[in-house]
């Protein structure tokens, strides 16, 4: 029976994917859920109620996943108020945690020719210790319980795999060993199961600390599941940190209690005065609100089929964010009725930034809500300042730099205020409008050449518009500032004027930019820029005033006069500030996407953007000996650029986002693990891929499914998915 867990696309520790079990496919992220017929009584009241419905066998869109669950020592059994005994969940004989092996397992193919598909899963049974007092007795049970797993199941079953649960503990040494066994026993497992591991997330360094160390060191094609001590307040989180499957015994667990679940944790039904959904079971749970001592095991069912519920839709709510490419924002929304949750997020972004942020990926299209600080720090926000930090360079040597305010309409050229920055320019310059570079300040993306302004996430990106900065946003979009005017070249080493058309907290990074600039290397800075500010301290009035207008169109003129522009410059600067409109967009977005030098490899021979067949993109050209060459096409709503054929082809001597394989030729247009060669470790999930062979020759351009530090560890799985690929010639013998 073929079981395989598929990649299909990753945002940060997320991962996308599907898992294949026989004949039948269940997408994740998803949740598990107990069928037991002995649990199924006390799920519905209503009879009519099929509860396998839940499990189609047919269609993808919702399914759950069903498994059985052991109990060998009797947690989960109660008794009835009449004395009698039911157990929640199917009980079976193990041996140090080893469950007994279903007739399936054995000869299946034998046995019945359609098996069910299942996986076994070898559970973790042992109670909870004391660690700093049982330290050495929890080592050593773990390691016989793991060591009697290679000598009695997997000698035994050498042909299946199965999915290794272990409880989460502070103690780095029983995580050491669990991470040594599953690597010496990979070819067995097909995932792992962590127990608890959100029961407090006051311990949130030490459980990052134990995923991180996860991620580092495990295989990227285990499954994750994650069981326990979880409610669905937490299900965002867990996804997020990596978890695939998400068991959800603990919420039955909780109804049969008769605990309720609300969006902030468990209440008692005895201390509620109204439900806080509006589902069926909640309707009939209000009758018996008022004078409620002790909940019945009437109302327990009740209540445990709206935990149920609340489970499932927080699974619906997570995979509509996933499908509008907006978890992280899901997230940050969900953390705010919880500290707790909120530190944990927090802590992820400033101590695993170069983990999570490296995963996530930089082509995108949805909307960036930056509402709080914890949104400063989010990945898109970060890998843009970086690239933009990194890879991106002033098109040409410029006679001035104007900085202005960001707009809440994007891309800012088509808000109002923009089109008046831009129409009051072009009337000051006059035929040396395009000696003055454009550049946006705003927070929390930092700076915005003009011409990245419809990138993704510059145009994509919301905050509240208050007029008023916190002393984050203003240092670092200063030190952003700073980094930024240091590229600028300047003719024969003058001074760049710049003219800061800014108020408020703009102004003030600003002056701070200024302040870094003047301390930093004084000798080398302290009169290459020279700044003025078109609107004083005093006044009164904004940028895009008449009055603010005026002010900016007299500086322009005043300054550009004042350079000279008697003597021409060198040839080679010459011909330099040739690049055209067409040419600066290109070559930015190139850069920002590939890396330094991309774009200049693309225009090398001159290029041009056209309007395209439709509306979604335009169509880039480039020149050569036989006309007009298509390299790629400018989408519009993500402002990048997908690379065609002989655009790729281009730029295979780079070396960047670059895969090889070790193979002369690629079979079908989809590269797995075992022939991937080598992969440029600054890719990111979705980036543009050049696909060579072992040669370095050229094969074909697609898009990366897993990161680079993923793709390493993986021992099977999709690595790449080619668009366009060479026509490959048969050979005859």
């Amino acid at each position: 029976m073929k079981q395989r867990f598929d990649i299909r696309s990753q945002l940060g520790f997320a991962r996308f994917g599907r898992i294949k079990i026989g004949e039948r496919s269940f997408k994740t992220p998803n949740i598990m859920v107990p069928i037991n017929k002995n649990i199924l009584n006390n799920i519905e009241i209503d009879k009519s109620f099929n509860y396998f419905n839940y499990i189609p066998n047919k269609d993808n869109f919702n399914q759950l996943i069903g498994y059985e669950i052991q109990d060998p020592l009797g947690i989960f059994t109660k008794k009835e108020e009449n004395g009698e005994s039911y157990s929640l969940f199917s009980e079976t004989k193990e041996l140090w945690g080893i469950p007994r092996i279903p007739r399936t397992l054995k000869n299946t193919s034998q046995n019945q020719t359609n098996p069910t598909p299942k996986l076994y899963i070898l559970a973790d049974n042992y109670p909870n210790t004391d660690v700093a007092r049982y330290r050495s007795y929890e080592l050593a049970a773990t390691s016989t319980r793991l060591r009697m797993y290679e000598e009695l199941l997997f000698k035994k079953y050498p042909d299946h795999k199965f999915i290794l649960e272990f409880t989460f503990k502070e103690d780095p040494q029983i995580l050491e060993y669990i991470i040594a066994w599953i690597l010496r026993n990979q070819d067995h497992l097909f995932g792992i199961r962590i127990r608890n591991i959100f029961a407090n997330l006051m311990h949130s360094r030490v459980i990052l600390e134990c995923i991180i160390e996860l991620k580092r060191k495990l295989p990227s094609n285990l499954l994750w599941i994650v069981s326990g001590k979880i409610l669905p307040q937490n299900y965002a989180l867990a996804l997020y940190l990596g978890f695939d499957l998400i068991d959800t015994r603990y919420i039955f667990q909780m109804g049969i209690k008769g605990l309720y679940i609300t969006p902030n944790g468990t209440k008692w039904l005895r201390e509620m005065s109204y439900p806080l959904c509006s589902c069926k079971y909640c309707q009939q749970i209000i009758m018996f609100l008022d004078n409620q001592k002790k909940e019945t095991p009437h109302v327990k069912s009740l209540i445990l089929n709206h935990n149920f519920y609340s489970a499932i839709g927080e699974l619906w709510r997570i995979k509509q964010s996933i499908t509008d490419k907006t978890l992280r924002s899901y997230i940050e929304m969900k953390i705010h009725s919880s500290p707790l949750a909120a530190a944990f997020l927090r802590t992820i972004d400033t101590q695993y930034a170069k983990e999570i942020n490296s995963r996530f990926p930089i082509i995108n299209s949805h909307p960036v809500m930056c509402v709080g600080s914890e949104s400063y720090n989010r990945p898109e926000i970060i890998n843009f300042i970086n690239r933009v930090k990194d890879e991106i360079l002033p098109a040409k040597k410029y006679k001035m730099v104007v900085i202005l305010p960001c707009s809440a309409k994007k891309p800012y050229s088509q808000s109002r205020s923009h089109q008046k920055f831009i129409k009051t320019i072009r009337k000051a310059a006059g035929k040396r409008y395009n000696d003055i570079h454009q550049v946006i300040i705003t927070s929390p993306t930092g700076v915005i050449p003009r011409e990245l302004e419809k990138v993704f996430p510059a145009a994509h990106y919301d905050i509240p518009v208050t007029g008023e900065w916190d002393a984050y946003e203003i240092r670092s979009t200063a030190e952003c500032l700073a980094n930024w005017l240091k590229k600028y070249e300047t003719e024969d080493k003058s001074s760049l004027t710049i003219i800061a058309h800014l108020t408020g907290g703009y102004r003030k990074a600003c002056e701070i930019a200024e302040l870094f600039l003047s301390r930093e290397n004084e000798g080398e800075y302290k009169n290459r820029f020279k700044f003025i500010y078109s609107i004083s301290q005093t006044d009164d009035f904004g940028t895009g005033s008449f009055e603010g207008l005026n002010n900016l169109s007299a500086e322009i003129t005043d300054n550009l006069s004042k350079n000279t522009q008697d003597k021409q410059s060198p040839d080679k600067s010459k011909d330099f500030n040739k690049i055209t409109k067409d040419e600066i967009i290109i070559k930015a977005t190139m850069d920002y996407q590939i890396g330094k030098g991309a774009g200049e490899m693309i225009i090398k021979n001159g290029a041009i953007i056209i309007k395209g067949k439709r509306p979604q993109y335009n169509e880039i050209y480039t020149y050569d000996g036989a006309g007009k060459l298509l390299v790629g096409r400018l989408y519009a709503n993500t402002g990048l650029i997908k690379l065609a054929p002989r655009g790729a082809e281009l730029l295979v001597p780079l070396g960047k986002n670059q895969i090889s394989i070790n193979e002369e030729d690629l079979q079908g247009t989809t590269i797995f693990r075992p022939i991937l060669k080598d992969i440029d470790p600054s890719a990111h999930p979705g980036d543009e891929m050049i696909v060579v062979n072992k040669n370095g020759s050229y094969l074909g351009v697609g898009e990366l499914i897993q990161a680079p530090l993923d793709a390493s560890l993986a021992t099977s799985g999709m690595i790449c998915k080619l668009r366009k690929k060479i026509k490959q010639h048969s050979k005859k013998g």
